[in-house]
């Protein structure tokens, strides 16, 4: 998160951080679903949404970016974890590809709608800060 940016547009970006790896997740897990004993992961975020809205709108500012950012500001706030629900095949892999796919789908069409909102709420500033 930048200093010069809003809290809506911070916290937009923080889910499309969350979505990037979320994606990047189940691009691995799809790229090894032939991998003998190859455990299947997944991404978990680490705090609820209230923890990340109320630190967004208490926590600390980054008002110069030659400061140090915390880990829990510095993009996606997200544990990446193996998934004990998924069951094995003979093999001992656990990437079941038909869902891993169907994620990913869903993933990506979360992260376009994030740009698109991001890109409305862009263009909502640019409306006002137009002058005539």
């Amino acid at each position: 998160m930048t200093g010069n940016s809003t809290d809506v547009t911070d916290l937009i970006v923080q889910r499309m951080n969350y979505l990037n790896k979320k994606s990047a997740v189940h691009a691995e897990n799809i790229a090894n679903a032939s991998t003998p004993g190859y455990k299947a992961r997944e991404v978990v975020p680490q705090q609820s949404f209230r923890d990340v809205l109320h630190q967004a709108s208490v926590g600390m500012k980054v008002t110069d970016p030659r400061h140090i950012v915390p880990g829990s500001m510095s993009g996606a706030n997200v544990v990446t974890k193996i998934n004990n629900k998924a069951t094995a095949s003979p093999d001992g892999n656990t990437v079941q590809l038909d869902q891993e796919t169907f994620a990913n789908t869903k993933t990506n069409l979360e992260y376009q709608m994030q740009t698109s909102m991001l890109k409305k709420f862009m263009g909502l500033f640019r409306i006002a800060l137009k002058t005539n």
